[in-house]
């Protein structure tokens, strides 16, 4: 569903306009990175069934990760294209079925709030987890690792992760008054943060995988475990 409102998409364009250069600005993401960013989030605003609310769950998720990972650590190295494509593409191609099966609208817009979720708290998980004052363990073998190893998780980690699954789940639940959808959201942040810590301390850790990758396929768990939800349930 495409804005019609010239009002309402002429402030989209102009956000998304000084997005990019406040992006820029602030080396928050290098120029493809800002490119891939802004293809984000016009595809929310022309295939989202509800333009206005998946661009502000895109926006949303861009701010959260940006305070989280700016404080109160010194600032992140500066995004790039590969960094926004791990963490942004399984959503993106929720959307895009909605073309073809325009019927099935809300269950792809389903699995894009999951894979939203699952990005978020991914994220939350990272950043927020790196204060944990206890030591992380791997994910697949429970025992002790050194903080920032791929696949360790801390319980602080956990903790922010429901968080970022939360927020996405909140406004859902504000749009739709749907509970059960909204509880799947949820769900899907933490299964897809724990998904790319399994998939980072069986692939990542060996090189078979990059962190781009890994990214993606927490992402894209959160998208399918919404997906599969909304199949049986909705």
């Amino acid at each position: 569903m495409v804005l019609s409102d010239p009002v309402e998409l002429t402030v989209l364009l102009l956000f998304l306009a000084f997005f990019s250069i406040l992006s820029y600005k602030k080396k928050l993401l290098n120029f493809e990175g800002i490119l891939i960013g802004n293809a984000v989030g016009l595809a929310a605003i022309t295939y989202g069934p509800k333009p206005l609310v998946d661009f502000g769950i895109v926006v949303l998720f861009f701010v959260f990760g940006e305070i989280a990972s700016n404080y109160p650590r010194k600032k992140h190295e500066e995004r790039n294209i590969w960094n926004v494509i791990g963490n942004s593409l399984p959503a993106l191609l929720t959307l895009l079925p909605i073309i073809i099966f325009p019927q099935k609208a809300f269950l792809f817009e389903l699995a894009f709030f999951g894979a939203i979720s699952a990005a978020l708290a991914d994220t939350l998980s990272s950043e927020v987890g790196y204060y944990s004052k206890s030591k992380p363990i791997m994910i697949t073998t429970f025992k002790p690792v050194a903080k920032g190893t791929d696949g360790g998780v801390t319980l602080l980690g956990e903790v922010a992760a429901l968080a970022g699954g939360l927020i996405i789940g909140i406004v859902h639940l504000f749009v739709y008054s749907n509970p059960l959808a909204a509880i799947a959201i949820v769900i899907a942040g933490v299964v897809g943060s724990n998904s790319d810590s399994v998939a980072g301390a069986l692939f990542e850790t060996k090189k078979i995988l990059n962190n781009t990758q890994v990214n993606m396929i927490g992402s894209a768990s959160g998208a399918i475990f919404c997906f599969i939800i909304g199949l049986f349930f909705f």
